[in-house]
């Protein structure tokens, strides 16, 4: 019910995506194996309304429609490949220096440097993926302050540890950048207070 128009607005063939309800308390949803979307049971339950799982939707499918799941390999290959001449960079420099610790700094610098990279490459996609959303929304004709209110909510973890945070802020990294983009749209957006049907609040509560 929630899924089908936005994989439609998408582009996507609706019974080509699979959508996984996972028996999982912690607070998470993925894409994964091409066109699988999993939606933890924790995420539904914490989930204030329609709005916000609608508003996870969108976004996961900005990843399935974006291709990201390939690119993302293709990206954690590159990470792998530069922290692997990094470790045999930094063996030689060590080798030539006569000195290990020369040699474990060039390692742990190539690593640091790989790290970066990645998890740049994967806030681009995250942005990506809110501005694929928000207009998936926009096309079916709902309000995207659900997925405003859904990155508020984990906004304050942040701060957190990460062994503190839920599973969605660790594999989503969250930017001011992502939550300033949504409120300015949610606020310039004809639809800001457009709900969903008064049935789907009632199959939600």
């Amino acid at each position: 019910m929630y899924a089908t128009p936005i994989f439609q607005a998408a582009g996507l063939d609706a019974n080509g995506v699979s959508v996984y309800i996972v028996s999982d308390n912690s607070l998470n949803a993925f894409v994964a194996g091409g066109q699988k979307l999993f939606i933890n049971t924790g995420l539904l339950l914490k989930a204030d309304t329609p709005e916000q799982v609608m508003g996870v939707m969108a976004h996961e499918t900005g990843h399935i429609a974006g291709g990201h799941l390939s690119r993302i390999h293709d990206q954690l290959r590159n990470a792998s490949a530069i922290s692997i001449l990094s470790t045999l960079a930094g063996v030689a420099a060590g080798v030539a220096a006569g000195r290990s610790d020369v040699g474990t700094a060039a390692i742990l610098g190539g690593q640091n440097v790989a790290q970066r990279n990645f998890l740049a490459y994967s806030r681009t996609q995250e942005s990506s993926a809110d501005q694929a959303g928000v207009k998936f929304l926009t096309d079916v004709g709902i309000s995207s302050r659900g997925m405003l209110d859904f990155m508020k909510k984990l906004e304050g973890q942040e701060l957190l540890s990460t062994a503190s945070q839920d599973p969605y802020l660790r594999s989503h990294p969250l930017t001011t950048e992502r939550v300033d983009f949504l409120a300015n749209f949610v606020a310039n957006s004809d639809l800001k207070d457009k709900k969903v049907s008064p049935e789907l609040y009632e199959r939600h509560a």
